[in-house]
């Protein structure tokens, strides 16, 4: 039936700007670069606020000024948008911090993608993926964005998702750091859908991987450290943490979390 959830098959390509899921057809050029990076992470609710409006114009002001965003709960291109009839909360949010925009839909429902993550940059993004992560509801399908970014002669494998909250999460959780170790320099975004006292983050955290340690970047910048209910995330390895900075929940039912990121020296 068109209203039961589908989800949405795997898929890749070579380069965000000239792709079938990228929402900006011209490529990037890339900007003077500095030696840090500002990374975020934002469950935008389908940008709906703490009163129940939509207002994706909101979250995009709150995105505008990072480099790199990983963006969950984002709903696809409606049918109108895809006829040139206003504007997708995809574009919503590119257009604002003029960023390239990766859009991963987990499920097809009513005959078209119907929601999902999204990866904006500013920064021209190499060879990425998405997959689906392990499902035991049937209607609740998550997936995992994988992107390369070439920057300061490194490169950086770029990871979001958004967990589920109920059975197969602990198996989603696996699938993800099983990818994160993969890589030798890497960032991972999301909602998890759990906290700190989850014990895989607890090993992830507490051991090294292949003698660089995995940091906690939003505990290491500052922010939100008396809040033992956070679920939302951003893992770092290859990278010290600066600062960072914080929207609390308003916009979203979810806080903006963003942290400055430099490379470790080699």
């Amino acid at each position: 039936m068109a209203r039961k959830p589908r989800p949405v098959e795997n898929r890749q390509g070579q380069a965000v700007g000239a792709n079938q899921l990228s929402v900006l057809a011209e490529s990037l050029e890339a900007p003077v670069e500095r030696d840090t990076l500002m990374v975020a992470t934002f469950n935008v609710q389908t940008g709906k606020d703490l009163n129940g409006q939509r207002n994706p114009a909101a979250a995009a002001q709150a995105m505008a000024g990072a480099d790199i965003v990983g963006v969950q709960e984002v709903y696809a291109p409606s049918w109108l948008n895809k006829f040139g009839v206003g504007s997708s909360q995809a574009q919503i949010f590119a257009s604002a911090g003029q960023f390239a925009a990766l859009f991963a839909p987990t499920r097809y429902r009513w005959l078209r993608e119907n929601r999902g993550n999204l990866l904006l940059s500013k920064l021209p993004l190499g060879n990425w993926k998405t997959s689906q992560l392990h499902d035991v509801s049937g209607k609740s399908f998550r997936n995992m964005t994988v992107a390369k970014l070439h920057w300061q002669g490194e490169e950086i494998a770029l990871i979001n998702t958004h967990l589920h909250t109920g059975r197969g999460q602990n198996e989603q959780l696996s699938q993800l750091l099983y990818e994160f170790a993969i890589h030798p320099t890497a960032i991972l975004m999301g909602d998890f859908n759990m906290m700190a006292d989850n014990p895989q983050l607890i090993e992830l955290l507490t051991t090294e991987q292949d003698n660089l340690q995995v940091i906690d970047a939003i505990a290491q910048a500052g922010l939100d450290i008396d809040n033992p209910t956070r679920i939302d995330w951003i893992l770092t390895k290859g990278f010290d943490v600066i600062g960072g900075s914080m929207l609390e929940k308003g916009v979203s039912d979810h806080p903006y979390y963003q942290v400055e990121l430099k490379l470790k020296p080699r």
